[in-house]
Order: C-alpha cells, then structure tokens, then sequence
C-alpha cells in the first residue's frame, strides 16, 4: 500500500471548515454587490440632480425635530393640504391639548 487511509474524523472536519468557508465568502459577495449597488446608485441620482439642476427646497429644514407632535414651522411654510395633511393637524392638535391639560 502508498498511502495510508484517512480517518473519518479528520476528512469530515475538512468539509466541515470548507463549507464554512465558503458560506463566508458567499456572504462577503453578497454585503459587496449591495455596498456596490448602493454606491453606484447613490452616484446617479447626485448627477441626476446635478444635471436637473436641483436645489432643496427653502422648507426643508434638516434640523427639523424628529419624533414629535411639534410642528417645526417657520415663515413661509404652506399650510397642510389633503386630507391627509388636514387629518394630521387634527391629530397633533388634540396631542397638543392632551399634553396642555
């Protein structure tokens, strides 16, 4: 005989680590093609706004208080409109007497 057997053991802890392995790799591949996907979105919509001249809007204030039932207002801010906008000024208003009593 030119070679000895392998023990089961020790073959099987050798899949078992490969297979580890390459469930790793997959994962890294995967977190590159979303960090990628991202990036490259990210890139065209900056060029996209570049090109179409975008600026933001004078009402969007990014200090704005998250999380509340404060309205951030200042000069020049339309009132809400729809009823969607109305529903929510209703709902703030009674949050704002909740709070008041």
């Amino acid at each position: 005989m030119l070679a000895e057997p392998c023990s089961g053991r020790k073959s099987e802890f050798i899949v078992a680590v490969a297979v580890a392995v390459l469930v790793l790799l997959l994962g890294i591949a995967f977190a590159a093609g979303y960090f990628t996907r991202d990036y490259a979105s990210r890139k065209r919509r900056e060029a996209a706004r570049r090109w179409r001249g975008y600026t933001d809007p004078a009402w969007l204030n990014a200090n704005a208080p998250a999380n509340t039932n404060e309205i951030a207002r200042t000069d020049g801010i339309a009132p809400a409109t729809g009823e969607l906008g109305q529903m929510l000024d209703r709902w703030e208003n009674r949050a704002r007497a909740r709070r008041a009593v």
